[in-house]
C-alpha cells in the first residue's frame, strides 16, 4: 500500500509552535481569542459575561482603578447621577491617531483587560505567547505604532499588527467556506465596524489595494437611534441629562437597539420593530423603510457633535460638512464604488467577497455590493459567517499554527510526490488504458470483421468469384466503416475520462487526508459536510478539464491512426496485412497452381486473381473456419496495439498534469503559509 510508503517523519505533527494570543481592538467590542501552537482550535475568551468579548468602554472613577467593559458601561449607567467623579469613554479606536485622550484610554482599557483576566484566572499572559493585535488595512503606520506603543505600556509586551482582512481570510479558509485557490486569486474583505469602513483586496495572501474610511461606522447608526428615540421619548432628554446619561444612553443602550433591529430586519422587514432604552423609555413603530429614510439624511446629535469635537476634530467637520444631511447608505456606495474604480481591482477582480465586523450584517450591505459588482465577468459570491463580529480575532489566533501546518503539509507533498505518481497513477493510467484499447479493438472487430467482412467471406466462400473481386469488397468495407471509428473511439474514451477523473480523485483525496487536506475537486455539498474542521479544503476543478482535454486529443489521434491503418493509403492497409495477407496469398496460390503449367508462374498469378471459375473446394480449402478466426483476432490485436502506442503519449500528459496540479497546490499553500 502506498500508505506505507510515506516517511516516518512525514507523519509527526507540524512543527511546534509557541501559543497565540489574538486580539481584534474594535470600536464597540474588543475580542481575545487564544490558539494553543499546535492545534488550530481557536478559544474565544470570556470575561464573565457570557459573551464573546467585552464593550470597548472605560470607567474612570477617582481615587479608584477604572472599570472597563460592559461592567464599566453598566456602573455608569446604574451609578453616574450618585458621582459626578464618574467619566465613561467609549468607541475611542477610530480616534486613537488624532486624539492624546483615545490613546490614554486605549492603553488604560488594555490594561484593565489584562487585569480583569488575571483576576478571572484567564489562561492568557501575554509574556507566554505571540501576541497579535489586528488593525484595518487603511490604518497609517503611525496609527499602528501609536496601537504597539499602547499595548506594551499595558504590559502586553512586544506585539505586532496584522491586517484585519487577513484575520477574516484565515478564519474562513480553515472553516472551509473559500478555498486556498479563491483566496490567491482574489479576495475582496468587507470590513465593516462600529467604527471604520474598511475595504481590502488581498490577492495571493497580500493586500494589492485597501480603502475606506475610518469614519464611517456602526456608530453612525447608534446616533441615528439616539435621535430616533429623542423623537418619541422628548421627555427623556432632562432624565438623561440629569443623570449625565446621554452618551451612554447614545453609545450603549441605542447600539444595543439598533443590533436587535438589524437581526430583525434579516429575518422579516416587514415586521415594526420595538425596543426598551432602559429606564428612559422605549422606541416603536422602527420600520425598516423609515430607517432608510433617516440613514439618507443623517446628521449627527448634539451628544454625538460633542464628543467628536472633543476626541476627532477632522471627523466632527466631516459629519457636519453636508448642509442636508449625510445618505450614509450612498456614503457606504460610494467609498466601496472609489475603490473598484482603481485599476488594480479591475485587473484583478475577486473570487469571492468576505463580510466581516458586526455592522456587515446590515441587509443594505449585502445588496449595495451585489448591485455594485455585477458588472463583473463573473461576480463574486458573498461569504458571510453568522458571527461576524469574531472572525478577525479568531483568525488572526490561529495563523502561526496554520501556517507551520501548511509548511508540514507542503513538504510532505513535494517529497511524496514521485511515489505517488509512480506507484498509484501509473498502474491506474496503464489500467485504464489498456482497457479501452481492449474495448475498441473488440467493437471495432465486431463492426468491421463480424458485420462486414466475415460475410463477405462467408459469401465467397459458398459462391466463389474472383481474389480481385474479393479484395474489391473487403477494401469498400472498410472505406464504409471509416465514419463508425469516431463514433466508437469518442464513446470509449468518454468512458475512461469518466474512470480516470473519478479515481484521480479518489486518490488524491486520500492523499491530502493524510496532510489534514481535503482535496474536494468535485465534491457534493454533502461531501464537504462530512469532512472535519480541522482540515484545509483544496479545490481547483482545472484538473478534469485537462484530463478531458488531454483524453479527447487521444481520441482525436486514435481516429486518424485507425481511419488510415484500415482504410487509407494502400485501401486495405491493415485488414490485408497479416492472416487476411496470408489467406489470400495461399488461395491464389492454389488457383495458380493448375495454371502456372500452361501459362508460366507471373501469368498464372495474375490469371488466378482475376479467375472466376475456381472450384468451391479449392477456396473452401483456403477459406477455412481456423484461418477466418484467426484473421478477426489478428485485426482485434493490430487495432489494439495501434490504441496503446497512441495512448503512451497521452498518459505521459495526464501524468504530468496530475503532476502539475500537485505541485500548483504546493505553490497555492506556500502562497497561504505565507501570509503573514
Amino acid at each position: 500500500m502506498y500508505e506505507n510508503n510515506v516517511p516516518n517523519a512525514l507523519r509527526l505533527a507540524p512543527p511546534s509552535v509557541r501559543p497565540t494570543l489574538a486580539i481584534d481592538f474594535g470600536t464597540s467590542n474588543t475580542y481575545v481569542t487564544k490558539c494553543a501552537g499546535d492545534r488550530e482550535e481557536p478559544v474565544g475568551v470570556d470575561f464573565g459575561d457570557g459573551r464573546d468579548g467585552l464593550a470597548t468602554a472605560i470607567l474612570y472613577r477617582d481615587g479608584k482603578e477604572p472599570l472597563i467593559g460592559n461592567q464599566a458601561l453598566e456602573e455608569f449607567g446604574d451609578g453616574a447621577a450618585d458621582h459626578p467623579d464618574y467619566q465613561i469613554r467609549a468607541q475611542f479606536k477610530p480616534d486613537l491617531a488624532s486624539s492624546a485622550e483615545a490613546r490614554r484610554n486605549t492603553r488604560d482599557f488594555l490594561a484593565g483587560l489584562l487585569t480583569v483576566a488575571r483576576r478571572q484566572h484567564k489562561d492568557i499572559d501575554p509574556l507566554q505567547r505571540q501576541v497579535i493585535f489586528g488593525a484595518p488595512s487603511e490604518a497609517s503606520p503611525e496609527y499602528r505604532d501609536l496601537l504597539c506603543a499602547a499595548a506594551r505600556e499595558a504590559g502586553f509586551g512586544e506585539v505586532r499588527t496584522v491586517d484585519e482582512p487577513k484575520g477574516a481570510i484565515y478564519f474562513h479558509l480553515q472553516r472551509k467556506d473559500i478555498t486556498p485557490a479563491e483566496a490567491l486569486q482574489g479576495a475582496l474583505v468587507v470590513d465593516f465596524g462600529g467604527g471604520t469602513c474598511d475595504f481590502a483586496l488581498l490577492v495571493r495572501g497580500e493586500v494589492v489595494h485597501s480603502w475606506g474610511d475610518m469614519h464611517l461606522g456602526g456608530r453612525l447608526f447608534d446616533d441615528l437611534f439616539y435621535q430616533w428615540f429623542i423623537e418619541q421619548n422628548p421627555d427623556a432628554t432632562a432624565a438623561m441629562s440629569r443623570e449625565r446619561a446621554e452618551f451612554f444612553v447614545l453609545a450603549v443602550r441605542c447600539r444595543e437597539a439598533k443590533e436587535k433591529f438589524s437581526l430583525a430586519m434579516a429575518l422579516d422587514p416587514s415586521q415594526p420593530f420595538r425596543k426598551a432604552i432602559g429606564e428612559f423609555g422605549r422606541i416603536s413603530e422602527v420600520t425598516w423603510e423609515a430607517f432608510l429614510t433617516r440613514a439618507r439624511r443623517y446628521r449627527p446629535s448634539h451628544t454625538f457633535a460633542d464628543y467628536l469635537r472633543t476626541m476627532n476634530p477632522l471627523a466632527y467637520e466631516q459629519l457636519l460638512a453636508g448642509a442636508t444631511g449625510l445618505d450614509l447608505l450612498d456614503w457606504f456606495r460610494q467609498t466601496l464604488r472609489l475603490g473598484l474604480a482603481n485599476e488594480r481591482v479591475r485587473i484583478q477582480e475577486p473570487s469571492c467577497v468576505i463580510l466581516t465586523g458586526g455592522s456587515s450584517a446590515w441587509p443594505f450591505v449585502a445588496t449595495i455590493i451585489k448591485e455594485e459588482l455585477a458588472h463583473f465577468a463573473q461576480p463574486p459570491r458573498l461569504v458571510h459567517s453568522d458571527r461576524p463580529y469574531v472572525t478577525v480575532s479568531q483568525g488572526l489566533a490561529i495563523l502561526p499554527a496554520l501556517q507551520a501546518r501548511l509548511t508540514a503539509a507542503q513538504s510532505g507533498l513535494r517529497t511524496e510526490l514521485p511515489v505517488f505518481i509512480s506507484e498509484r497513477i501509473n498502474p491506474l493510467l496503464e489500467r485504464r488504458l489498456d482497457e479501452v484499447a481492449e474495448r475498441i479493438a473488440e467493437q471495432v472487430a465486431v463492426g468491421l470483421f463480424d458485420e462486414g467482412i466475415a460475410p463477405i467471406l462467408a459469401h465467397f466462400r459458398q459462391e466463389g468469384g474472383s481474389v480481385a473481386g474479393l479484395k474489391a469488397q473487403i477494401a469498400a468495407q472498410a472505406a464504409a466503416f471509416q465514419p463508425q471509428i469516431e463514433t466508437i473511439v469518442t464513446g470509449q474514451i468518454a468512458r475512461v475520462l469518466s474512470g480516470v477523473a473519478a479515481d484521480t480523485t479518489e486518490l488524491m483525496r486520500d492523499w491530502y487526508r493524510r496532510h489534514r487536506l481535503v482535496f474536494s475537486a468535485g465534491l457534493t455539498h454533502e461531501d464537504r459536510a462530512m469532512t472535519t474542521e480541522a482540515e484545509l479544503r483544496i479545490a481547483d476543478p482545472r484538473i478534469f478539464a485537462e484530463i478531458q482535454d488531454v483524453v479527447f486529443a487521444l481520441s482525436t489521434t486514435i481516429v486518424a491512426v485507425l481511419a488510415a491503418v484500415i482504410s487509407g493509403g494502400a485501401g486495405t492497409a491493415l485488414i490485408m496485412a497479416g492472416h487476411m495477407g496470408l489467406l489470400l496469398g495461399a488461395l491464389i496460390g492454389l488457383i495458380a497452381g493448375g495454371l502456372v503449367l500452361a501459362y508460366g508462374v507471373e501469368e498464372a498469378r495474375r490469371r488466378a486473381e482475376s479467375w472466376e471459375g475456381a472450384p468451391r473446394w479449392l477456396i473452401a480449402r483456403a477459406l477455412t473456419d481456423e484461418k477466418i478466426a484467426g484473421l478477426r483476432a489478428d485485426i482485434k490485436a493490430q487495432v489494439a496495439q495501434k490504441v496503446r502506442a497512441q495512448a503512451e503519449g497521452a498518459r505521459t500528459a495526464l501524468e504530468d498534469q496530475i503532476r502539475g496540479q500537485v505541485e500548483q497546490e504546493i505553490e497555492n499553500l506556500s502562497a497561504i503559509s505565507n501570509f503573514l
